[in-house]
């Protein structure tokens, strides 16, 4: 798998924290955790997308639009502790 990052990679733990990550069209989701984590997709204004489950030190690339937000958390109801949540958030050129 070719990634092309096109800025540095970031956190977005929890909705207080979620980012368009620069403006991406196209984002690849790291988690570092021992534990599965719960990556939450929000219109700008913070009007709920979707979410799905991303398995313990899973790796995937999520397409957006630039103006939408993305974060991470410990469970399905956005809560965890910002700092523990371990989900990194890094632009990329779509290469596949």
């Amino acid at each position: 798998m070719l990634i092309n990052p096109l800025a540095p990679l970031v956190t977005a733990d929890k909705v207080g924290n979620a980012s368009n990550i620069s403006n991406a069209g196209c984002v690849l989701v790291v988690n570092g955790a021992d534990q599965k984590r719960i990556i939450f997709l929000t219109k700008a204004d913070g009007t709920a997308i979707g979410s799905f489950t991303m398995p313990r030190y899973a790796m995937v690339k999520v397409v957006k639009s630039s103006s939408d937000k993305i974060y991470a958390a410990e469970n399905a109801s956005g809560g965890g502790a910002v700092g523990d949540i371990f989900v990194t958030f890094t632009k990329i050129g779509f290469t596949d």
